[in-house]
């Protein structure tokens, strides 16, 4: 649906092959799927499974049922994944791999799926310790992912809602809101780090707007060679030297506004 979207009405409309960028990201993915679903979801549903017989994990433990404990599982985990978003930008090991995330020079729908396989078994098994730590069921897993399917590919997608960015923003992450986050300036790169709800960024004063999404570029300076940008490129990524953060960038910017973020009218200068 957004790639039709970002077809009919692209708000960057790069000249480059959309067909070509989409399938080296999409030869990323569709192996990433197979594998973490043979492995991982066998491991999640045995976790899961055991954590419900063994009444194991905070829910459990207090008692929490029904559709209170359906919500605040949903929260729980959105909330940690705003938490290992972060670790992937401020532990240089973890930001091998995510920065062949933020590597990509055009950001469409498919940047949703581009993700190393090394950042997707990291994320696998510290959220499967989660299910009897916190006593989370399978099927809190299967509708949290399909929301995170959905809202990451939507606020990835080459698109614009507009007026409509500034109220939505205030409740979900949007195309404009997560734009910022891929810019090629480390003030923006380390902003905006929420999946679902846009709450965390707020919370922890990592908001950030740029008033201009237009005058935004994409990608990392150290990997803008188009030799990055095919599929063994983006493997070999996390395996090359200097294995920069964003942090280690010059800090220039503002600090975020705790509801609008901090916005410039003015592109910056690139690093």
């Amino acid at each position: 649906m957004f790639w039709v979207w970002e077809t009919w009405r692209p708000f960057f409309g790069q000249r480059e092959s959309r067909w070509r960028h989409a399938l080296y990201n999409l030869a990323i993915a569709l192996p990433n799927a197979v594998i973490l679903g043979l492995v991982f979801g066998f491991v999640v549903a045995t976790a899961a499974d055991w954590t419900a017989e063994n009444h194991f994990g905070l829910f459990n433990t207090v008692g929490l049922n029904g559709p209170l404990r359906f919500v605040l599982a949903l929260v729980m985990l959105d909330g940690w994944m705003y938490i290992w978003h972060r670790a992937n930008h401020t532990i240089p090991f973890l930001w091998r791999f995510h920065r062949m995330h933020h590597s990509d020079r055009r950001m469409d729908v498919t940047t949703a799926t581009r993700f190393h396989l090394g950042e997707h078994i990291g994320s696998s098994v510290l959220r499967v310790g989660l299910i009897p730590l916190l006593g989370f069921e399978v099927w809190n897993l299967v509708v949290y992912d399909a929301l995170v399917i959905a809202i990451t590919q939507f606020h990835h997608a080459d698109v614009s809602i507009g007026r409509w960015d500034r109220w939505l923003r205030l409740f979900i992450v949007t195309p404009d809101m997560h734009k910022v986050h891929h810019s090629d300036w480390r003030c923006e790169t380390d902003s905006n780090y929420s999946t679902v709800l846009s709450v965390w960024d707020r919370l922890a004063a990592t908001f950030r707007m740029r008033s201009d999404p237009k005058t935004l570029v994409f990608g990392l300076g150290e990997f803008t060679d188009p030799g990055w940008q095919t599929w063994w490129g983006m493997m070999k990524t996390p395996f090359v030297d200097p294995a920069k953060t964003p942090a280690s960038k010059p800090q220039v910017a503002d600090p975020p506004n705790l509801f609008n973020g901090s916005e410039s009218n003015k592109a910056p200068n690139r690093l």
